[in-house]
């Protein structure tokens, strides 16, 4: 027989690593399941009935200390080994004084150490006989295999085992659907063999992977081809109750195991994408949205808004930016810091402008993290845009600044001025006051400065008898010629023309 093992530790690295550190079914053993807290642990240890417990010693809600207590009392039968830090030695001495049978220090764990113990413990059971298997099963090979280990899985296993011509995997991965215990993965995959051991026209493999992608290998004749998928549905419909808001993906049909891995990472990948796909619980390959690559954020054109006070153009490029990622179905994680980054970074800056901000930062960024689909987290999106750009109080590069920075020029026109004076003049940034000035005037500074000279050029011109050169240094050209080519090129004839044309009419 099997000795069943059950595995107990709330990281789930380190579950990760027990479970792939040995070949569990050929040296006897089969894992019935795991749990990342005590609380957990007993209720899968209820169902399941291990004669193995691996536990660790610390643990939330209920630590390995009150566990193993328990354990000893509901279940005096099970033996029980400790999975422990250096620094934990004194709580292992007290666990073994309560009925564990045996420790392992988590940093010298190694298959050797692991199943060494694993023997010397199930030795102990009455009426244990470890049935050692020469070889892998197909189910524990495939697992390995999709798992990223190494597993002796050849194209003549996979084909005794999945005799027809087409495979296609239904997988839903926990955590992009629904949040629930670790058991009830476990309790999802009984549920799938139930279901497809009865469907005679195929051969089926259910798979948990990792303790969380639970994947369905089906394999059938090409003729079944639509039967398969619209059986796959209702499967997925039944299953709700396991993963009441669960995510399906149908992926798209190949013929063996060369292929297996990829159509695996590309229905994987998809089933991550939940958050574009509110009220959908199951999605063929074929349907999925088409995934972009989104354009990088220009980060320096934002902090120069943001150091030139521009906030509300900031706010402006940070939602459409966020908006456009969302169109590129941008990974949901790496979305969600992307805009909490961007908020955090507007906010460090208003602080700086304003010298104190009553804008709870935890609270806005717990609207961007709890939103569950993207038509939720866009709506969000736009009231945290909307309460950031409240209340900023003129610090937004205005119309009522461009208008200080007009009336500066025309007050100054005759003087050497340059755009780089004017920014620092009124805490500008060169680039972004000549972006903007642009924007807001339709015409470059220097176009506009030209306007401004040559309109008084024209006063000067009509009211007095000043020289052509004398009035070019009046209005800031410090060279009559080119000042006569500015004056040409916005009134049709050089400065002495327009003079003789001007007295001519009066």
């Amino acid at each position: 027989m099997y000795c069943k093992v059950l595995i107990i530790d709330d990281e789930y690295i380190m579950r990760q690593g027990i479970r792939h550190m040995i070949e569990w079914e050929k040296e006897g053993y089969v894992l019935v399941g795991e749990a990342a807290d005590g609380e957990e642990g007993l209720a899968l240890i209820e169902e399941y009935q291990p004669d193995i417990v691996l536990a660790d010693i610390v643990m939330p809600v209920l630590d390995g200390m009150e566990f193993s207590m328990i354990l000893k009392k509901r279940f005096p039968k099970i033996r029980l080994i400790i999975l422990s830090s250096y620094d934990n030695f004194e709580y292992v001495k007290k666990t073994l004084l309560n009925g564990a049978c045996d420790y392992i220090l988590k940093p010298s764990l190694n298959p050797k150490v692991l199943l060494e113990l694993l023997e010397k413990t199930a030795a102990k059971i009455p009426g244990m006989s470890l049935q050692k298997d020469s070889e892998l099963s197909v189910r524990e090979k495939l697992n390995r295999y999709l798992s990223g280990y190494e597993a002796d899985l050849t194209q003549g296993d996979f084909k005794q085992r999945f005799p027809y011509t087409k495979c296609r995997l239904l997988l839903s991965k926990e955590g992009t659907g629904s949040e629930g215990r670790l058991g009830d993965g476990i309790e999802l995959v009984h549920f799938m063999q139930d279901y497809w051991g009865r469907q005679d026209s195929y051969e089926t493999e259910i798979l948990l992977i990792g303790g969380e992608v639970c994947v369905a290998v089906l394999n059938y004749r090409i003729k079944d081809e639509k039967t398969v998928v619209q059986q796959a549905q209702e499967c997925v419909r039944k299953a709700g109750c396991y993963r009441p808001d669960g995510f399906w993906i149908c992926g798209e049909p190949f013929d063996g195991l060369n292929s297996l891995q990829e159509h695996y990472a590309k229905a994987l990948e998809l089933a991550e994408l939940s958050f574009y796909y509110k009220d959908t619980s199951f999605l063929t390959a074929a349907d999925g949205r088409e995934r972009r690559r989104a354009d990088r954020f220009s980060y320096e054109q934002y902090a120069e808004l943001l150091k030139c006070r521009n906030f509300k153009e900031a706010l402006n490029q940070m939602e459409a930016y966020v908006v456009y990622m969302c169109s590129c179905m941008v990974e949901e994680y790496l979305l969600k810091n992307t805009t909490k980054n961007l908020i955090y970074n507007f906010l460090l800056e208003r602080e700086k402008a304003e010298g104190v901000t009553q804008i709870n930062k935890s609270q806005l960024f717990r609207k961007i993290d709890h939103s569950r689909y993207q038509q939720d987290f866009q709506r969000q999106l736009s009231v945290v845009v909307e309460e950031l750009g409240r209340d900023c109080r003129g610090l937004s590069a205005s119309d009522d600044s461009l208008s200080e920075i007009k009336q500066y020029i025309r007050e100054h026109y005759a003087e050497n001025l340059e755009l780089a004076q004017i920014a620092k003049q009124f805490n500008y940034n060169y680039n972004y006051l000549s972006t903007y000035f642009n924007r807001k005037m339709q015409e470059s500074f220097s176009e506009y400065l030209n306007q401004i000279r040559i309109e008084r050029a024209c006063e000067i011109l009509k009211t007095t008898s000043y020289t052509i050169a004398q009035v070019s240094e009046l209005v800031g050209y410090s060279d009559p010629s080119y000042f006569s080519r500015i004056f040409k090129n916005q009134m049709g004839r050089t400065p002495s023309q327009w003079k003789r044309r001007i007295w001519k009419s009066e």
